[in-house]
């Protein structure tokens, strides 16, 4: 079996250097709080949000997040919740932060194995702000914080 590849040469005046993206400024600098109890997808979303800029802190529990957050929850302006976090599942873990909540903030995305409508509709009657179905993916994820950012600043202006 043989392989043949076409090559054309440019010339060097003929490259065209892409034009910056500023399609995630909004997501830009966005402090944001990951709450994922399996080690892989927490580190490849990590990953992507620190490929979109934002300022990432990671835990692996629902107590954990809690915590992280503390009282003073305006510091993280998104929380990304696993729903099936193994000691509080991400419906409680909500629950709970809608009790010392500031405003609106933080925004609350669950992370969902599936596309499931009931899941859906739940996470958003208890207060959640979207729901991201896994795999995730970069251009879902921006889409997804940029909606919700966008969302949420429209209701709080």
């Amino acid at each position: 079996m043989a392989v043949v590849l076409g090559f054309q040469i440019l010339p060097s005046s003929t490259i065209v250097k892409p034009e910056p993206d500023h399609s995630h400024s909004v997501i830009h600098g966005v402090k944001v709080l990951l709450a994922d109890s399996d080690d892989v997808n927490r580190g490849v979303t990590r990953k992507m949000l620190e490929k979109l800029g934002c300022n990432v802190a990671v835990v692996s529990s629902g107590y954990d997040c809690l915590g992280a957050l503390g009282t003073d929850v305006s510091s993280f302006r998104i929380v990304l919740l696993d729903l099936r976090l193994p000691d509080l599942d991400g419906i409680e873990v909500t629950m709970r932060i809608q009790t010392f909540r500031n405003s609106s903030w933080p925004l609350i995305i669950g992370l969902a194995a599936t596309a499931d409508e009931d899941v859906s509709g739940r996470c958003l009657q208890i207060g959640m702000n979207g729901i991201i179905c896994k795999l995730v993916l970069l251009p879902g994820l921006a889409h997804k914080l940029q909606k919700v950012l966008l969302q949420a600043s429209r209701i709080i202006s």
